[in-house]
């Protein structure tokens, strides 16, 4: 889901109005240099990393807003990058976390590869509302 339209919303009762005058504001730029991002002549690792990066601020904001979110497929497990999108984090993130412990994962014994069980999943992203 990459949004494309500039979003004008009412204010939710939990928010300040300058906050919420910020998050809009700061949606819609984002969202700009999203669409932006289509015209510049870039690396295509580099372009995913943005559009990852983008889209997650985007997904974070929208949270905040109590807009709804792109629910990903329901699986077992989810890799790095996924569990990122999962939680609207960057991947740096997860992997900060799990190094650190907050965030548990299984690791294949042949590879470098890490799986993040979703009941974990759903118990950091519940962890990060509040």
């Amino acid at each position: 889901m990459v949004p494309t339209e500039v979003i004008q919303v009412s204010r939710p009762p939990s928010l300040r109005q300058s906050t919420h005058r910020r998050l809009v504001n700061e949606y819609n730029r984002v969202l700009g240099k999203l669409l932006a991002l289509q015209r510049r002549q870039l690396w295509p690792h580099m372009r995913r990393a943005y559009e990852h990066q983008f889209l997650n601020r985007i997904v974070r904001i929208r949270r905040q807003l109590g807009l709804s979110t792109p629910e990903p497929p329901v699986r077992r497990s989810y890799r790095t990058g996924e569990a990122a999108l999962f939680l609207g984090v960057s991947t740096k993130s997860v992997l900060r976390w799990t190094a650190s412990g907050f965030l548990v994962c299984e690791c294949a014994d042949y590879s470098a590869d890490r799986y993040y069980a979703v009941e974990e999943l759903h118990r950091v992203r519940c962890l990060l509302k509040s």
